[in-house]
């Protein structure tokens, strides 16, 4: 069984725990109880039973794509038994066919998905079952009203979770759509920490399937933190990152990620460069339709999605519904979800289902040379790919298909577009998502007020990555405890006018119209990217966007944004230049995870009436590890407080003074301590 979901109807059922299996059932009861038990294990391994023996051998994927075990140990009396015996790829955590460690949950990757209704109360006990790192969950998109201290960040709304202890959210599943939830331990999350969430309105009538995408690298994400140049604490020495040179760029002459790509992967699995490792197979019937919830769960690389001969029908985006789009691709960032519908509707076969980065090539003058910006096409190929299959299709081969073709007469229509467009002659038309429309039944409260409170979030790089300057440290515990041990480095900004380390924490009031101006504009000679802003807690309404102008032969940025001013030398500090721009707040779609264009900005609305500590930052994994974050404060006097025996952690110290008193026997016993306490 993957793991117990417990019935919420009665004190009996309650108590006496019904043990079913979670992996995608929906739950209808007032109360859905899971219990993710997480654990590591080897990618490429397979387990049996052998005469009452648990064994466990290695796999290796042949010529014609199918697994054989195999061992390396000389003395296995059962090595005649192993070698060369196939086995079914539904038994092996695949991946893309590399041997390295995986995070599982419930002996699953990727994690069990959550399916609940919406208003349910949701109890998620997660056994730390890994040997030396702590965890914690983050349960993303979800407001966690009432429970802010349930929302998984550690030491900011918790303590981590330590290996052999357990921990139990309880919170309520709102708003409805899809979601998913994922590690906030660093960058863990890339090694395999995550699963589905979808919370539905009302039973469903179209058969929906996730569709989780992530980066895939072969070393763990420890590593990639340890050994990176622009780590926040200690630099490495940039082993698994791009030089400057070679790093690739978007068309729009934006630099798309330091890191070496690997590997992606589709619902777990992928191919290193040629090998022949299994894929994500989705069948559909011919005539058929069915809704695919997309959900970007990786840490570093946009993606391009789309699914040959076949439009998708957008639905949703970051779990809220919007005027339905039909598109022939979707850009997705990390933390982005969007829910499309597809129309079976080509002729029975099998079909790719393609998840491409953005790169487009190198660009030599990029750092030296922003006015002359050209992009130098390479055949680098950086993707993940699943398989559509038609029921009754030969499932021996690979597809042959090919994406439809761009012409003047139809072009190609791409979602999300973190820039305004393509070159002309390449018969692309871009959709920004500022001009995506919120259905009128799926609007929350109105975000239309005379008294807004402004402010203006600049991320750059002139100081590591960073917001307005500030380069995020994490609090000693969580803010929820004393302030005497959540030791916090303050950001003054008078001695931070170069940029500092520190935890950024912007107070916000209570129940006011909060207007985030999010903003991507650099100072001269640094690099820049299309971060992807989440705001935990909280959905917002993207009210205005500013993209650069940009040639339409090349594609090419040729001039930022001019809507924006810088007010200081490190661009830590911008503004309006004359005043904000037309402000569209009817029907303007609703995220919790936004792409932003560079330089550009994005200008997001919400309500500030749900008090707590609520993590802001880009969800690149690299950029967030470096600092791109800050905290949030919403009301503090209104903070609910946390149950009771919540956990505490911290720094601890004692005194030359105690140590003398425990060393001479003055120390009082625990027996003493209990009794002048009780």
């Amino acid at each position: 069984m993957a793991g117990p979901r417990t019935s919420g109807r009665g004190l009996v059922a309650l108590l006496c725990m019904l043990v079913l299996p979670v992996g995608g059932e929906i739950c209808k009861d007032t109360v859905c109880s899971y219990r993710f038990v997480v654990r590591r294990a080897r990618t490429m391994t397979h387990t049996r039973t052998v005469e009452g023996l648990e064994q466990n051998n290695q796999v290796s994927i042949t010529g014609d794509g199918h697994l054989e075990l195999f061992t390396t140990l000389t003395l296995d009396l059962r090595r005649d038994d192993v070698n060369g015996t196939r086995v079914s790829a539904d038994d092996v955590i695949t991946a893309d066919g590399v041997q390295r460690n995986v995070i599982l949950v419930n002996g699953q990757f990727p994690g069990p998905a959550i399916e609940v209704m919406e208003g349910a109360q949701v109890a998620v006990t997660v056994v730390n079952q890994l040997l030396t790192d702590a965890i914690t969950i983050h349960w993303h998109g979800l407001h966690m009203r009432n429970t802010p201290w349930m929302d998984g960040v550690p030491s900011v709304t918790q303590c981590p979770i330590m290996p052999h202890e357990s921990f139990t959210y309880r919170f309520r599943a709102f708003p409805a759509g899809t979601f998913y939830y994922h590690s906030h331990m660093s960058s863990q999350m890339a090694d395999g920490l995550f699963g589905a969430l979808i919370i539905h309105k009302s039973q469903p009538t179209t058969p929906s399937i996730p569709l989780l995408l992530n980066d895939w690298y072969h070393e763990e994400a420890e590593t990639l933190d340890i050994t990176s140049r622009y780590n926040i604490y200690h630099k490495g020495a940039g082993q698994f990152e791009y030089d400057e040179l070679s790093r690739g760029y978007s068309v729009d002459g934006v630099e798309i990620i330091g890191r070496k790509f690997v590997s992606a992967l589709i619902n777990g699995r992928g191919r290193y460069r040629s090998n022949k490792a299994p894929l994500s197979k989705f069948t559909v019937r011919e005539g058929g339709k069915i809704r695919m919830r997309l959900i970007h769960a990786g840490g570093d690389n946009n993606f391009k999605v789309s699914i040959d001969q076949h439009a998708l029908r957008v639905l949703a985006s970051d779990g809220h519904d919007i005027e339905p789009l039909t598109v022939d691709a979707i850009i997705v960032s990390p933390g982005e979800r969007f829910d499309f519908e597809l129309d079976a509707s080509a002729s029975p076969d099998l079909y790719w289902i393609r998840a491409e980065t953005l790169r487009e090539g190198t660009c030599v003058s990029c750092h030296f040379d922003r006015v002359n910006v050209t992009i130098t096409p390479d055949d680098v190929v950086e993707d993940a790919r699943a398989v559509l299959v038609y029921e009754g299709s030969s499932l021996d081969q690979d597809p042959t298909s090919q994406p439809r073709k761009c012409t003047a007469k139809k072009p190609c229509i791409f979602l999300n577009c973190p820039f305004e467009g393509y070159p002309k002659d390449r018969q692309i038309v871009c959709i920004g998502i500022a001009n995506t429309s919120s259905l009128a039944s799926s609007q929350g409260e109105a975000v239309e007020d005379d008294d807004v409170e402004e402010y203006f979030l600049n991320l750059g790089f002139h100081v590591g990555s960073n917001i307005n300057g500030y380069r995020f440290l994490p609090p000693t515990s969580p803010l929820y405890q004393s302030p005497s041990t959540n030791m916090i480095i303050p950001c003054p900004p008078q001695k931070c006018q170069k940029g500092c380390k520190c935890t950024h924490i912007l107070d916000l009031p209570f129940n006011k119209t909060i207007q985030l101006v999010l903003a991507t504009y650099r100072k001269p000679g640094f690099g820049n990217a299309h971060h992807n802003i989440h705001i935990h807690g909280y959905t917002f309404d993207v009210v205005a966007s500013g993209y650069p102008s940009f040639n339409r032969t090349t594609g090419v940025v040729a001039h930022g944004n001019s809507d924006v001013v810088w007010r200081n030398e490190q661009y830590s500090t911008v503004t309006w230049r004359q005043g904000p721009p037309s402000l569209r707040v009817k029907d303007a779609p609703r995220k919790d995870t936004v792409l932003l264009p560079a330089p550009g900005y994005m200008v997001v609305r919400f309500r500030s009436d749900n008090p707590g500590f609520w993590f802001l930052h880009c969800h690149q994994s690299m950029h967030l590890a470096e600092g791109m974050a800050m905290v949030l404060n919403v009301a503090r006097d209104r903070h609910p407080a946390p149950p009771s025996g919540f956990p505490k952690c911290g720094n601890f110290s004692w005194s030359e003074e105690e140590y003398e008193a425990a060393m001479s026997g003055a120390w009082p016993s625990n027996e003493k301590v209990r009794s002048a306490s009780s």
